[in-house]
């Protein structure tokens, strides 16, 4: 009898705080134009910064990282990441008002242990 009273008082307090308002809903910023726009322009300053990271983990075979810097409208940066075929992928690009624009590229090269060597090639 007691572990039913108890399952309900339980049950009762669950039910009310479901139905409690979880807090207040996310409202954009009041200084947003009423025409809508792009976050940057809400708070009126241009965003300008620079950052950058590295990971290197010679044990388990991370090597990758990533460098930014925006002035006003227009960010470029580079990232980088070992890949699993030992080559690192660098991509260097240019986002601004025309879009994001990346160009890829390779370093070292590609090999595949304990499969064929590149001069065999795959045979059927």
């Amino acid at each position: 009898m007691i572990r039913k009273a108890i399952l309900l008082v339980l049950v009762e307090v669950l039910v009310g705080v479901r139905n409690e308002p979880q807090g207040p809903a996310y409202l954009p910023p009041s200084s947003r134009p009423a025409g809508g726009g792009h976050p940057d322009e809400w708070a009126g300053d241009p965003a300008n910064y620079e950052f950058s990271y590295e990971v290197q983990d010679t044990a388990a075979g991370l090597d990758f990282g990533h460098r930014e810097m925006r002035k006003d409208m227009e960010a470029t940066g580079t990232y980088h990441v070992l890949l699993p075929d030992g080559r690192t992928q660098i991509v260097d690009y240019v986002a601004d008002e025309a879009g994001y624009r990346p160009m890829v590229r390779y370093e070292g090269t590609a090999t595949y242990p304990g499969g064929p060597s590149q001069d065999e090639g795959y045979r059927y």
